[in-house]
């Protein structure tokens, strides 16, 4: 079992793969190392049998009829494709001189 202290959160949600399974989601944030820095992360991390088994095992976990989707944005992404030489540019004009 993955440590659950590195969620802020947990979901249970149905399986999409085994009708009436069900599937323990954390929660939480991509790091600033991640293209998607930041934004919602959601990770799987357990699937039962039952409803009541991962009501359990995660007593404080939401409880939802349908998949959650995680909120995510490409927004800050460029639009066009780049060669290295070009992205390490991009994104070295956007740190304003920060060192990385």
């Amino acid at each position: 079992m993955r440590n659950q202290n590195a969620y802020d959160y947990f979901t249970i949600e149905p399986s999409r793969y085994s009708e009436g399974e069900y599937i323990v989601y954390g929660w939480g944030r991509y790091p600033q190392s991640s293209v998607l820095s930041g934004q919602q992360s959601k990770v799987f991390l357990e699937e039962f049998e039952t409803l009541k088994e991962a009501r359990k095992k995660y007593p404080k976990a939401g409880e939802y009829n349908h998949f959650v989707n995680p909120v995510l944005s490409t927004n800050h992404l460029p639009d066009y494709e780049m060669n290295a030489y070009q992205e390490e540019n991009y994104w070295y004009d956007q740190m304003d001189g920060e060192d990385y």
